[in-house]
């Protein structure tokens, strides 16, 4: 008994859609500028809240007082601006480099970061004490 092969039309078209699928993965392979073998940079990345070294953030200085901080990374200053809503406006309050300020290790802070170090130290190797419910040996020894 022969058997013989009929040509199913979803066999057929299943081959078909594997073979398209093969020759668009090659296609996105073997691209100059596919996203699968683009390098990534942080340069193309948007920024969060600013760009060029220059970011801009909002802040409250006080319960009705608001403004912005603006932070030039290049120039290492930090610039504190409040809005004046009777002139609208922003007022220049506050400016600092800090090119100096970020070699400070311990500075108007508590508790000082060697105790913090000494903290750890105690956690790590806590002293011996003795069990308060444990009575002390007998200096005269066993059972006197």
């Amino acid at each position: 008994m022969q058997q013989t092969r009929r040509s199913n039309p979803v066999v057929t078209a299943l081959y078909v859609n594997a073979a398209l699928l093969a020759v668009l993965v090659v296609v996105m392979l073997t691209r100059d500028s596919g996203p699968l073998v683009s390098p990534a940079y942080a340069q193309q990345q948007p920024p969060i809240a600013g760009g060029s070294g220059i970011f801009i953030m909002p802040g409250q200085f006080s319960t009705n007082t608001w403004g912005c901080y603006l932070l030039d990374v290049d120039q290492q200053t930090l610039v504190a601006y409040q809005y004046v809503p009777g002139d609208k406006n922003l007022r220049l309050v506050a400016a600092r480099n800090f090119q100096y300020d970020r070699r400070l290790r311990n500075f108007n802070t508590e508790p000082a970061p060697q105790e913090i170090n000494e903290l750890i130290q105690k956690e790590i190797n806590p002293p011996r004490t003795v069990n308060p419910d444990m009575a002390p040996p007998s200096p005269e020894g066993p059972g006197n």
